[in-house]
């Protein structure tokens, strides 16, 4: 019996042998490990971020604010609008998403009142923040933000990003914030608008990072 188990051993042993010598590399793709079947899609370099080359220029409202915009954004006033002070839709042909910014009576007692009660903003998560050195709320709604603030005239401001996925629109909204600053209305003199500046409530509050970090 051990004799014949030799035997065959010795039998397979050659074959494989035999086997190896006239295939070779034939058997190795036939029996080795097997190759990713595209490995150049496992190999793709992570995407890099689109990088902005922004030219600024200043957008001056008659309702008494300003702030920086894009060159290439569309400011859309409503000149049809003439229940609000102001309303102004920037979109860009060649992004999804929009920012809009509205100036209107206010209806709330304080920013916290609007937090609550605002249905734009109600379902939201708001944090303490500044504009143009005055107290503000910033509130995150998923793909939206929208930063509201009160002036010393109960007038209430909303900042609303929708920015559907777009970067762009999250780069703009953060240089709006930055350099959004009241103005004097036409007629007003100097002092009479820095009076007025005096009126609001400015009482110290973090000035917290921007909800999402955007390098």
């Amino acid at each position: 019996m051990n004799k014949k188990l030799i035997i065959i051993g010795s039998f397979l042993l050659v074959a494989v042998l035999v086997l190896s010598f006239l295939f070779g590399n034939d058997l190795i793709s036939i029996f080795g490990p097997k190759k990713p079947l595209n490995p150049k899609e496992e190999e793709k370099p992570a995407a890099q971020k689109e990088e902005f080359q922004f030219e600024w220029q200043e957008w001056k409202d008659p309702a008494g604010f300003s702030f920086e915009y894009p060159k290439e954004v569309t400011i859309n006033n409503h000149p049809e609008d003439k229940v609000n002070y102001s309303n102004l839709e920037l979109t860009s042909p060649s992004r999804k998403g929009k920012i809009v910014i509205i100036c209107q009576d206010n209806q709330y007692s304080n920013l916290n009142d609007w937090l609550k009660k605002d249905p734009l903003v109600k379902e939201g998560s708001g944090l303490d923040t500044k504009v143009a050195s005055v107290s503000a709320k910033r509130v995150a709604l998923g793909e939206k933000e929208v930063v509201g603030l009160i002036d010393a005239d109960g007038v209430i401001y909303t900042i609303d990003k929708q920015d559907e996925g777009e970067r762009y629109w999250k780069l703009v909204y953060n240089n709006i914030l930055d350099s959004f600053k009241f103005t004097p209305l036409a007629g007003e003199s100097e002092q009479d608008f820095s009076n007025w500046l005096g009126g609001f409530d400015t009482e110290s509050v973090d000035n917290v990072e921007p909800i999402e970090v955007i390098q």
